[in-house]
């Protein structure tokens, strides 16, 4: 049955890969302010520890015989990096939504975007040209109208949220390097499973465990089940078949969408309260992320058959 998904989902127009990553943007757009609840139950670590080892025993469940039947060194060796560039990228997205509100976590790690023209003008030689500089320059205005305060610092949780902009973006182009010639479903349960377990180590020795109380809630259950089932499980298969069709700046701007969703969401649905100044800052780092993304100029990945 998992062959014959495969195949139907090689055959599908080039639109829907893309509505399949809005789909997933959606979704993580919404588990911003959901799993923020969460987080402040038990930690950012915990949190990551929870979202990628539920993830795999989901998917693992799901995909046990074609997993077993498609696993090899170099499906494993794929996972591995991927795992952890996706670890580092969520942790520390984790972290700074512990500290900041969900709309300017979304908005400054969708800054990833920028991010991923210039790690990818390091491992292709491919430089950016003078409008992503200026895209650059456009999204360094609006995180400033976003994160300084009025003494010109930054705090630490909008700080955390400009670093994982970093990472995600490493793990963009990580994905778009080791996905294509790998099975998509095995690479990404290995992926989860190493994430998953890189955080529950970093978990166990740096932070207090997780009481049963706390674990049982209802405040922490219903948020961590939509996080493990929609933005862990099925994010991340979507966004790994989706990006061996599209080029990593392409699948960038859709993810990115995730942040517009976030704002939203939170604004319909959560109370979150915005500003005009940071609706105008939102406003720059958006568009700044859209001009580099629709020009960026890479060419189409090749075809998977």
């Amino acid at each position: 049955m998992v062959e014959r998904m495969k195949a139907r989902i090689k055959a599908l127009p080039l639109w829907a890969y893309r509505a399949l990553l809005i789909t997933a943007a959606a979704i993580w757009g919404l588990g911003f302010s959901i799993g923020k609840g969460a987080i402040s139950i038990v930690g950012a670590t915990w949190f990551t520890a929870f979202r990628f080892l539920g993830a795999t025993v989901v998917l693992a469940i799901i995909l046990w015989s074609h997993v077993t039947a498609h696993l090899s060194r170099q499906v494993l060796a794929a996972g591995c990096v991927m795992g952890v560039a996706s670890f580092l990228g969520f942790w520390s997205q984790f972290i700074g939504l512990q500290l900041t509100t969900p709309s300017k976590n979304a908005f400054l790690s969708a800054c990833y975007c920028i991010t991923v023209p210039f790690i990818w003008w390091v491992v292709a030689r491919r430089r950016p040209d003078v409008r992503t500089i200026g895209a650059a320059i456009v999204c360094a205005v609006g995180i400033g109208f976003v994160s300084l305060n009025e003494d010109l610092s930054i705090g630490l949780g909008d700080g955390v949220s400009i670093l994982s902009a970093f990472l995600y973006g490493g793990e963009i182009v990580t994905i778009a390097l080791t996905m294509k010639n790998n099975d998509v479903l095995t690479t990404t349960v290995v992926q989860q499973l190493v994430a998953g377990v890189l955080a529950l180590v970093i978990a166990m020795v740096s932070q207090p465990w997780p009481t049963a109380e706390e674990l049982c809630s209802p405040a922490f259950l219903g948020p961590i089940a939509y996080v493990i089932l929609g933005s862990a499980a099925f994010g991340a298969i979507a966004q790994n078949i989706a990006q061996k069709h599209i080029v990593p700046s392409e699948a960038g701007l859709l993810c990115s969408l995730e942040s517009v969703f976030c704002a939203v969401f939170g604004a319909l649905f959560f109370d979150e309260v915005m500003t005009l100044r940071m609706l105008f800052g939102f406003a720059l780092i958006f568009a700044a992320i859209v001009v580099v993304q629709l020009h960026s100029g890479e060419p189409a990945l090749p075809d998977e058959g």
